[in-house]
């Protein structure tokens, strides 16, 4: 009898279904070697190969692969259909909704929002969980949060998403940063001063160096990485070092003028907020969307 875990078994089936290890990952967003290590663990306890693998091929399943897919295929549906169940009858029972929310945007979009809708709804009893995007994302299409919004260049797949509202990234440097008094700062001279980034497996990283390369820096150093942007943004005010982050994110910063804005030769590119669901809403989460349509954008901006 196969008594893998639900994760072990979906990471499987997405390496079937999306047809590669790689690919697999990056949707899934974690790291390749994390796969295949799932994948060794379900071989070793099936006690055999799941894939004819071949290099510069997709794997191909054996017979035991064959059959393993099924058994997570029908386990992956009952477990999302009991879910589903379960979700509703909470929700009809306490008229929960569960808000998962990318932590730079939480405190500038949310509050006004939130606060309107519970002075309107005061039955409807609201659960708000502060994570990364892939924290987000994970809740998400686990059923496990009923909403999430987050910041993306674009859409997520597996789940449904609607744009609320856009947010501009900033390169941020330290006031005394050679760069930080310059007019129109290239990418050659970007690609030669260190950066302070997110951690390389994560959503925010490959969202700001996507960004980073539409403006043509294409290579650049990476002297640190950071998961958590208030940690980012004081490495970046004490050292030499430069970061890529939304301007909500740094706004009090510029103003104040602890960290200053770069101002470069190419604009990069407007991130979006979305809202992301992977259930049919109820009633009250449909409600909720139109407090989170309604007002000001992600930076408190007209």
């Amino acid at each position: 009898m196969i008594s893998a875990s639900a994760r072990r078994l979906s990471v499987f089936k997405s390496v079937v279904d999306l047809g590669g290890f790689n690919v697999a990952a990056n949707q899934l967003g974690i790291a390749q070697p994390s796969v295949g290590a799932h994948i060794k663990a379900l071989e070793a306890q099936v006690g055999q190969p799941l894939f004819h693998r071949s290099r510069g091929s997709r794997p191909r399943l054996t017979k035991a692969g064959e059959a393993v897919y099924a058994f997570a295929a029908d386990v992956l549906q009952r477990s999302e259909a009991a879910t589903r169940t379960l979700a509703d009858l909470r929700s009809a029972a306490t008229q929960e909704i569960v808000i998962a929310v990318h932590r730079d945007i939480a405190a500038h979009f949310l509050p006004e929002r939130l606060t309107a809708f519970a002075a309107d709804n005061p039955k409807v009893h609201v659960v708000t969980r502060i994570g990364t995007i892939d924290e987000v994302v994970g809740l998400v299409r686990m059923r496990a949060a009923t909403i999430g919004l987050f910041l993306a260049l674009r859409p997520i797949s597996g789940i449904r998403c609607e744009i609320l509202g856009h947010e501009k990234l900033v390169l941020v440097a330290a006031a005394k940063h050679p760069l930080a008094g310059r007019r129109a700062v290239t990418p050659e001279q970007l690609g030669r001063v260190p950066f302070v980034t997110g951690l390389r497996r994560s959503r925010f990283y490959r969202m700001t160096d996507a960004a980073l390369k539409t403006i043509g820096v294409v290579s650049y150093d990476i002297a640190m990485e950071v998961e958590e942007s208030t940690a980012t943004k004081e490495m970046v005010r004490r050292g030499h070092a430069i970061a890529c982050l939304p301007v909500c994110t740094v706004a009090a910063e510029l103003c104040a003028g602890g960290l200053v804005g770069l101002s470069l030769a190419a604009a990069l590119p407007q991130l979006n907020l979305y809202c992301g669901y992977a259930n049919p809403l109820s009633d009250s989460a449909r409600n909720f969307m139109k407090y989170l349509r309604a007002g000001p954008d992600v930076s408190g901006r007209q």
